[in-house]
């Protein structure tokens, strides 16, 4: 019974840990859509390829931490899934040309 409890917990160790993980994927979407081809011209466009995977990237952790309210015990499969879309983000924003 007891460790029924413990996996069903919101916060613990590794929602904490998957915490740390998603903001860490958010740095490395960025990271991976500024590595697009941006011409010389681009002037304040290439600010595109920083805002936009950021803001996803918030809204997607900021997703996850009301999912472990809803529903605690997938919280492992939601973590790997955030951080997964986090970073075919940063490789689609490093496809697109704005």
């Amino acid at each position: 019974m007891n460790s029924v409890n413990k996996k069903d917990k919101a916060f613990d160790e590794i929602s904490s840990t998957f915490l740390v993980l998603i903001f860490l994927s958010i740095i490395v979407s960025i990271w991976i859509a500024l590595q697009a081809d941006m011409p010389g011209s681009i002037g304040h466009g290439g600010f595109f390829y920083i805002i936009y995977p950021g803001i996803i990237g918030i809204a997607i952790l900021l997703l996850y931490l009301v999912s472990l309210f809803i529903i605690p015990k997938w919280k492992t499969v939601l973590g790997w899934t955030c951080i997964l879309i986090n970073l075919i983000t940063g490789i689609c924003f490093m496809h697109i040309e704005f």
